[in-house]
């Protein structure tokens, strides 16, 4: 049974990452103080340079008198890993579109079927084949780098979240960073496992 425990988690890992690539890995939403689009409108209107103007200083008086509550929404952006590919590809971005799909979707997933293959194949010459060529896609493999880029985005936005901007933005990692950091996550301890197992079997 501990000899397939690798496959199970790469056949988990399979799992998790189906609902990793549609659904939502992050929200990113700015929105504005309905108070400063007001001052802001009023200095559109009159600038302070015209502040003799009695259009300014009416402007002024009014806006001193008018308390206005509540954000406004501006932007929001929410995207999938196969929405985010889709809409590089669209914009004319199809490189990098491609480079996404290859190096964090496509490479991975031959690397996991590989491995599980040595796992079952009877035939030892062939399962140190498809380990070494599997070895070999593992350096090229980037979900896990995925996932640190998209983490880093968030803790990025949300470290201006509370700064004194007109424009706020926030961020929201969705289900989908979770499935695909956990697609990540159980296929590096997989791999592990493997490794541990072959070398104890060539000891």
């Amino acid at each position: 049974m501990t000899k397939y425990l690798p496959v199970l988690l790469f056949l988990l890992s399979i799992l998790c990452l189906v609902p990793g690539l549609t659904e939502p890995l992050i929200t990113i939403e700015a929105t504005v103080e309905k108070q400063q689009m007001v001052e802001l409108a009023a200095e559109v209107i009159a600038p302070p340079e015209q502040s003799g103007n009695f259009i300014q200083n009416m402007l002024q008086v009014v806006i001193a008198e008018l308390q206005v509550e509540g954000n406004v929404r501006v932007f929001s952006s929410t995207r999938s890993l196969l929405g985010t590919m889709a809409e590089l590809i669209d914009h004319g971005h199809e490189f990098v579109g491609i480079l996404i799909g290859l190096f964090g979707v496509v490479i991975p997933l031959i690397k996991i079927a590989l491995t599980i293959l040595s796992v079952v194949l009877p035939r030892p010459e062939y399962k140190q084949q498809l380990l070494n060529f599997s070895s070999i896609l593992g350096k090229w493999s980037m979900s896990d780098v995925f996932v640190m880029a998209v983490l880093v985005a968030f803790l990025a936005v949300n470290a201006n979240e509370n700064a004194i901007n007109t424009v706020q933005m926030s961020a929201e990692l969705g289900r989908g960073f979770y499935f695909f950091a956990a697609y990540c996550l159980l296929a590096i301890a997989a791999g592990q496992l493997l490794s541990r197992q072959e070398k104890a079997e060539s000891d």
